[in-house]
């Protein structure tokens, strides 16, 4: 209001300078995660029975979406099928008690890979397919008994050079429904060539702005695999098995290393940074990046091993903890003669302090003490 005089008590003067000095540090913490391995269980069934009664067995576990109440879904690869899962975990992030609730059988097969789901109104998963053909699309479906095809989004022309086999592996749904990201395994043939033990392969990040229920194609950025991890044994591969996007619109990377010897695969996960990310759905690059100049996203390894000995090829973000962080809760496809039908769960570390609101609400010496408290974590954190 115009001509009004604002006065501020000296605690809460303080609260809003110190205020100040920590949002920036939030900013700053959001761009950094941790991520703590919390172990693997095998399932205990092979078998589900979908929504009409009928048996199928539970092998290819390519994908997974959290659901509601510790409910997931999981996508098998060369099917039809869906494994219905139900999760529980202690306060660390370690799996408590799990169980196969139930399937779900879609008209088509395909080689699915990658699944998102799109909420309880909807009740409805998106799938991506890796073959080649028919061309790169993805596939939403209802998960009423009918199953029935709700739409068919395609995409972007140059995916039409997919290597098949290593198309699009990946799926994932902001928590806000607002934006869908996919990107293929390995390199189109218009971008570039396969990972060697040298030098990883190029992907495309997609992402897709949703309105409604309509996908429409936005940007699109270069994102550079690792190279095939080294034993031994032959290389075989070095490809983005799935993406997983935070409710902040921060996008994990899932990276599946492998060799035909020891160790069979090396799991890697990162924290993806576009800041200064060429957009390649523009111009010439939306053809092809093969002799073109560009910047890729940068990384963060946030996870690297080959402890887990199995091939990770599924992850998405699962329920919050009692302390704050996340799960991330992943599936193994057992296609392979090490791998197994196995769940593997991470904590997700949410290094933000102390929100500002809770401080102001605090009141008087409490607001004042955690004002101190804060503003000597965030002396020490720089002085480090």
């Amino acid at each position: 209001m115009r001509g009004m005089a604002l006065k501020f008590e000296p605690v809460a003067l303080f609260a809003m300078v110190v205020g100040h000095c920590l949002s920036t540090q939030a900013a700053d913490e959001a761009k950094t995660l941790t991520l703590n391995y919390r172990g693997k269980v095998h399932l205990s069934v092979d078998k589900a029975a979908d929504q009409n009664g009928v048996m199928f067995t539970i092998t290819g576990l390519s994908g997974i979406a959290y659901g509601f109440d510790n409910h997931y879904v999981s996508v098998m690869d060369n099917s039809n099928h869906l494994v219905f899962l139900k999760v529980t975990f202690k306060d660390d992030g370690t799996i408590d008690q799990f169980a196969v609730t139930g399937g779900h059988t879609v008209p088509t097969s395909r080689d699915y890979e990658g699944i998102a789901y799109t909420g309880q109104e909807r009740n409805s998963v998106f799938l991506s397919n890796e073959a080649t053909p028919p061309p790169p699309a993805l596939y939403e479906y209802s998960l009423d008994k009918s199953a029935t095809l709700l739409q068919t989004v395609k995409m972007p022309p140059v995916f039409i050079t997919q290597v098949d086999n290593r198309g699009l592996e990946s799926l994932t749904r902001r928590a806000d429904g607002k934006e869908i990201w996919t990107a293929n395994e390995e390199a189109l043939t218009a971008d570039g060539v396969p990972s060697t033990t040298t030098a990883g392969s190029v992907v495309r990040l997609v992402r897709f702005a949703v309105n409604g229920n309509t996908l429409t194609p936005a940007e699109e950025y270069a994102y550079v695999l690792e190279p095939i991890h080294a034993g031994v044994g032959a290389p075989f591969c070095s490809g983005l098995s799935d993406l997983t996007v935070l409710p902040d619109g921060t996008l994990l990377t899932l990276e599946r290393s492998a060799i035909e010897g020891i160790p069979t695969f090396e799991t890697r996960i990162f924290q993806v940074d576009f800041g200064g990310a060429t957009d390649v759905s523009q111009g010439a690059l939306a053809q092809g990046l093969k002799g073109q100049s560009y910047k890729p996203v940068t990384k963060k390894l946030l996870f690297s091993s080959t402890s887990i000995g199995e091939n990770l090829e599924g992850l998405c973000l699962g329920p919050k903890l009692p302390n704050g962080n996340s799960v991330l809760l992943g599936v193994v496809d057992n296609g392979d003669p090490v791998s197994k039908n196995t769940l593997v769960s991470f904590e997700l570390v949410d290094p933000a302090p102390l929100p500002m609101e809770i401080i102001y609400a605090a009141g008087g010496g409490a607001a004042l003490l955690l004002l101190l408290l804060a503003a000597l974590k965030f002396r020490r954190a720089n002085a480090r």
